[in-house]
C-alpha cells in the first residue's frame, strides 16, 4: 500500500488489486470439484464473465492469497442453476442469496455486503476480514453447499487492503 499527494494537495491512499489474474479463472485459480468456462455475458455488457459449475459436493474455485491486516475481497456474481454462493477466505465466511440480494449465514467477518449492479441479476459481493489465506468461492444452495451440481456466473475478483470494496482494478500475472 502506498500514498501520494493529489492535485488538490491532499494525501491519497494508493489502491491495488492483490489477487493475480483477477478475471482469468483458468490460470492462477484452482478449481476443486468444479470447472470454469469463459465467454459469458458480463455485468458490464462484455463477454468477460465465467460460468463456475460444480461437479461434486462442495465444488469451488480458489486462489491462494496470504495477507495480514484488514482486507476486503469482492467479486461480481450472478445466479444460474444455483441461486446462492458462499465466499470463504480462511479468516471468515459468508453465504449470499443471489435470487433476493440478501446476506445469509456466516461468521468471523468484520463486514459483508451484497450490492445489485444494474437490472440484469448481477451483484457485487464483498467480505471484510482480519487477514486472509485464500479467495474461495462456491456455487451454493441456500445456506449450504452440499449439492453435487449447480453453477453461478463470476467476473472481476478483487482483494484489497482496507474496509471497503473500491472500483475494480484488473490484475494480470504480477
Amino acid at each position: 500500500a502506498a500514498t501520494r499527494v493529489g492535485a488538490d494537495g491532499l494525501i491519497e491512499k494508493g489502491r491495488e488489486n492483490l489477487i493475480l489474474q483477477s478475471n482469468n479463472f483458468s490460470t492462477t485459480w484452482s478449481p476443486n470439484n468444479a470447472s470454469v468456462t469463459s465467454g459469458h455475458a458480463g455485468y458490464d455488457g462484455s463477454s468477460d464473465a465465467w460460468l463456475l459449475s460444480k461437479s461434486g459436493a462442495g465444488g469451488f474455485i480458489q486462489q491462494t492469497k496470504s495477507q495480514s491486516g484488514v482486507v476486503t475481497q469482492s467479486i461480481y456474481v450472478k445466479a444460474n442453476t444455483s441461486t446462492w454462493c458462499y465466499m470463504l477466505n480462511g479468516s471468515g465466511f459468508r453465504y449470499f442469496d443471489l435470487a433476493n440480494g440478501v446476506i445469509g449465514n456466516g461468521g468471523a467477518d468484520i463486514d459483508s455486503s451484497i450490492e445489485a449492479v444494474g437490472a440484469t441479476g448481477w451483484y457485487r459481493i464483498s467480505l471484510v476480514t482480519n487477514g486472509c489465506s485464500y479467495f474461495r468461492l462456491y456455487p451454493a444452495e441456500a445456506n449450504s453447499n452440499a449439492a453435487t451440481s449447480g453453477s453461478i456466473y463470476i467476473q472481476d475478483a478483487q482483494v484489497e487492503i482496507g474496509l471497503a470494496a473500491t472500483d475494480y482494478i484488473e490484475s494480470g500475472a504480477t
